[in-house]
């Protein structure tokens, strides 16, 4: 390694662990390529189709065991092949090499450090991304589940005991809801109980992270565009909050046993994003919902960012798509203004480098094969 770019990332890992290289066999049309990246801003640009995009699924994948574009793995995977690979190097105090192996089947197997992980969740937590691209806008627009997916990634990272409590929640609620399906509701009690517990701990978990998510969001959307300035978020926890959750439940009952599963309670919780008291997604235009999103995503890595968190790597494909060059502009001074690594994609590449504060390391892609450019 050059002198130079050990210091720079000696230097970086001060604050946080940058990914230096990845490897990436079988996922889509990347059959086996290899690249260093920098601890700053680095842009994959080509043509539709080249596998640009596809860099950015094969680390979400390192990062969380999953796609962002296909809930399932045979699409991820190339044709012909079992599994795909993908292995990266984190630099912190020292080496510490990360790798996910994902099969058709749909099975994963993980190593950190050299060991095979529990929990795919060890991965996220020593590399995080967020993610930025063109179909985020469903965050607004979508369903609430989208919206909760979002936001418990956001309270994982900075709330240690949520994790616990949101699995005591989902095997208590799988179990009632079984019962309540086959119409054997003896001993509800005691799920009501673990419902009631566990819940309002998420609940708790999941409303001290959005206050801080809340603060965040405002001043990079005040930033941002005056036309996004007044969004705001809030919580509704999924039952009347005039009540417990236990009362909520009880109540509930008789529709949850006619219904077939549990009516209420914080696994139908939503993120709501308001402008004036109304639903943004019937205010804003579409440019204004990117922006919005884009502060939303800002925002949970300036959250992550926070403490003893690890900083994020950000995801960002196709920034330029429906932003104008003032906009788009801004979100880039944004991005480079976290200090963490950003992986961004673009047909042209000068539709960013000419947006982006400092230099950029650029990889032209094409059918499949990632080439570093050098100047």
């Amino acid at each position: 390694m050059h002198p130079c770019l050990f210091s720079l990332l000696s230097l970086l890992s001060a604050a946080r662990p940058v990914l230096n290289k990845v490897d990436i066999q079988g996922v889509r049309n990347l059959s086996q390529v290899s690249f260093p990246l920098s601890p700053t801003g680095n842009l994959f640009f080509g043509r539709n189709g080249s596998g640009k995009t596809s860099v950015l699924e094969a680390l979400h994948l390192l990062s969380l065991g999953r796609s962002f574009r296909t809930a399932s793995a045979k699409p991820l995977i190339q044709f012909e092949r079992d599994f795909c690979v993908v292995r990266g190097e984190l630099f912190g105090q020292r080496p510490k090499p990360i790798a996910i192996q994902r099969f058709r089947s749909g099975d994963a197997r993980a190593k950190l450090d050299g060991s095979f992980v529990q929990s795919i969740s060890e991965l996220a937590s020593e590399l995080p991304v967020v993610l930025i691209d063109p179909d985020a806008l469903g965050l607004i627009t979508g369903q609430p589940e989208g919206r909760r997916r979002f936001l418990d990634g956001c309270v994982f990272h900075v709330e240690h005991a949520f994790l616990d409590a949101w699995r005591r929640y989902q095997r208590a609620l799988k179990q009632r809801n079984a019962s309540l399906r086959h119409g054997t509701l003896a001993g509800d009690e005691a799920w009501l109980n673990e419902l009631s517990e566990s819940g309002q701990q998420l609940t708790k978990s999941r409303q001290k992270t959005l206050d801080r998510l809340s603060e965040a969001f405002r001043e990079i959307a005040v930033r941002l565009s005056p036309d996004v300035a007044n969004a705001s978020l809030s919580l509704r926890c999924g039952w009347d909050s005039e009540s417990s959750l236990l009362d909520a439940l009880k109540a509930a009952t008789s529709v949850s046993i006619k219904q077939g599963f549990t009516h209420v309670g914080p696994h139908r919780a939503d993120l709501k994003v308001s402008v004036d008291g109304r639903p943004a997604s019937e205010v804003l235009s579409r440019g204004q919902l990117k922006l919005t999103v884009a502060a939303l995503k800002l925002a949970q890595g300036k959250l992550l960012q926070s403490g003893d968190v690890t900083k994020p790597v950000f995801l960002v494909d196709d920034l330029v798509a429906e932003l104008d060059e003032l906009h788009a502009t801004s979100v880039c001074r944004e991005l480079f203004d976290t200090g963490a690594q950003v992986l961004m994609t673009a047909v042209d590449s000068d539709l960013i480098a000419s947006k982006w504060p400092s230099d950029l390391k650029m990889f032209h892609v094409e059918h499949g094969q990632v080439e570093v450019c050098t100047t």
